[in-house]
């Protein structure tokens, strides 16, 4: 897995459901209006919003434009007509990250252990 070690890494903010989604492979597209510049793959650190801090990661090995809403519902979980209206907000551009390889950590790590001091909003490059 030294490979991961290498790829650039994001860290990316998440409502607890979803990632229990993930994390049980049920959710296979994470949907957002904009995607790192970096090449793919790159590692995704996941950061459960509330404050709960980075329980798993990972890997994406690509970034699709989406345009077919109702294929990004059944991998992303998220109902068509909330794509449709989350679209709507961003010149109608929604990205795809993929999810492979999805890692559990056993203990949660927080911000301060990854020197940040705030959640990112949306997500964020890892310095």
């Amino acid at each position: 897995m030294e490979e991961a070690e290498k790829m650039p890494v994001v860290i990316l903010s998440l409502h607890q459901k979803w990632w229990q989604k993930m994390a049980a492979g049920e959710k296979v597209l994470e949907l957002r209006k904009t995607k790192p510049q970096c090449k793919a793959p790159f590692r995704v650190l996941v950061y459960v919003t509330g404050g709960v801090g980075i329980v798993g990661e990972f890997i994406c090995p690509e970034v699709l434009e989406i345009k077919n809403f109702e294929e990004a519902e059944r991998k992303s979980k998220v109902p068509a007509h909330d794509i449709h209206n989350y679209a709507a907000g961003s010149r109608n551009k929604v990205y795809g990250w993929e999810i492979t390889a999805v890692k559990e950590y056993p203990r949660t790590v927080t911000l301060e252990e990854l020197g940040m001091k705030r959640a990112p909003q949306s997500w964020q490059y890892m310095r």
